[in-house]
């Protein structure tokens, strides 16, 4: 059994759970703040807390069950008194917005929560994010070559440019923040021209409305034209090998991006006089960004085999509690998000478990895969969508720490 619960293991076969009400206490929690002065009106609650190493999160709900206030937050154990029944707390009787609540009996219960094993299991629709640290694109401002690297310029979802170093030899990336005079600069137009090889030039033209790349030999003749299909991103910006018949474009389609490398592709066998057929073009390289500001327009890109399904909430089955004859029970949750990142929370709204600290989050979702009970984790800054596992989302127990009339008679 966990140390931290050893005693009150033990103090259960000398004692009742007491749920009392007292004058105000000398030193008083109230959302893991300061002690509220002691000429404050308040109501003290005392509970055992379940055998469960962890944290502990306290909800005042009013007699319709509407939570309306989270007394406590991933507190610890050490965040409350300590007395003779059980770990003690104070109510002020006021809302989380600090408005005092009328008169009236209103219940208190929490969650103990343990280890819930959370891990990050990968990116999605963004193929220059690879890590937790580093910039974020979310639109680029210039394409060029400089030798065997590809290199752009984009911003990131923060506002932030950068320079992207693209090894065409091993596809690994750098990149390095611009300065912040380089970054304030006038936005310059991405080049829609630029030399090839054998003193040629490529050019993004439009024929009859429709995108397509030209490529002109050193007399100025065309040489030959590559179509984009029907549909597809629109090329916006262009880069030419002057040693290899390479040609990389990069294309948008509203806040889509795509990244190309076409090359040019010798047949394999000669081909007869006056016969069709000859050299092809065929994409070696190829990196997207897609829009990932709604989860609906990334249920079908995150690896999976059919869309990912989220689900507004998902149950599971708490721990078995020794403290109640080792009974378990339903528990609803939900996921949430505000300006640190996301947190688990019950379906009612109590927040139980910081998950992610992740700036800036559009949208998070809950789902499960085949691996049940964990639960999969989908959430998006608008640049990229992070896929997370919780592992053990049952390592929890709840609690009941009574009904309380406020204010106390």
């Amino acid at each position: 059994m966990p140390k931290t619960n050893v005693f009150w293991w033990h103090l259960l076969s000398a004692t009742i759970l007491a749920l009392s009400i007292s004058a105000p206490l000398p030193q008083a929690h109230a959302q893991d703040t300061p002690a509220a002065s002691a000429k404050t009106p308040s109501i003290r609650i005392t509970f055992l807390p379940p055998p469960l190493e962890g944290t502990f999160s306290v909800g005042i709900f009013d007699r319709a069950g509407k939570l309306v206030r989270s007394l406590h937050r991933e507190a610890a154990q050490s965040a409350f008194t300590t007395g003779l029944n059980g770990l003690i707390t104070s109510w002020d009787g006021k809302d989380d917005h600090g408005t005092a609540l009328p008169s009236g009996k209103y219940r208190v219960r929490g969650l103990a929560v343990g280890d819930l094993e959370l891990t990050g299991e990968a990116f999605h629709c963004n193929d220059w994010v690879s890590a937790e640290e580093g910039p974020r694109p979310v639109r680029f401002t210039n394409i060029g070559l400089d030798g065997a690297l590809l290199v752009l310029e984009g911003v990131d979802v923060a506002g932030q440019s950068w320079k992207f170093r693209h090894s065409l030899a091993d596809d690994s990336i750098q990149a390095e923040p611009l300065s912040a005079a380089a970054g304030s600069a006038p936005a310059q137009p991405l080049p829609t021209s630029c030399p090839g090889r054998d003193g040629s030039r490529w050019i993004i033209e439009k024929v009859l409305g429709e995108p397509i790349v030209v490529q002109m030999d050193a007399a100025g003749e065309v040489a030959r034209r590559l179509s984009i299909g029907a549909g597809e991103p629109a090329p916006v910006g262009i880069a030419a090998s002057l040693e290899n018949d390479e040609v990389f474009l990069l294309e948008q389609n509203g806040e889509r991006w795509r990244l190309r490398g076409l090359r040019r592709k010798a047949p394999k066998t000669e081909t007869p006089p006056g016969a069709s057929g000859g050299p092809i073009w065929e994409t070696f390289l190829e990196k997207n960004r897609w829009p990932s500001s709604l989860f609906t327009e990334v249920a079908g890109k995150v690896g999976r085999a059919k869309p990912f399904v989220s689900l507004a909430k998902v149950t599971v089955r708490s721990r078995p509690n020794p403290l109640f004859g080792d009974a378990s029970s339903s528990v609803e949750l939900a996921v949430g998000t505000d300006s640190d990142g996301s947190f688990l929370k019950t379906v009612d709204g109590l927040p139980l478990r910081r998950l992610t600290d992740t700036a800036r989050l559009r949208w998070a979702v809950l789902g499960h895969d085949n691996n049940q009970p964990e639960l999969v984790l989908l959430q998006s800054d608008g640049a990229v969508v992070e896929e997370y596992r919780i592992r053990q989302p049952n390592k929890l127990m709840p609690f009941d720490a009574g009904e309380y009339q406020w204010p106390a008679k």
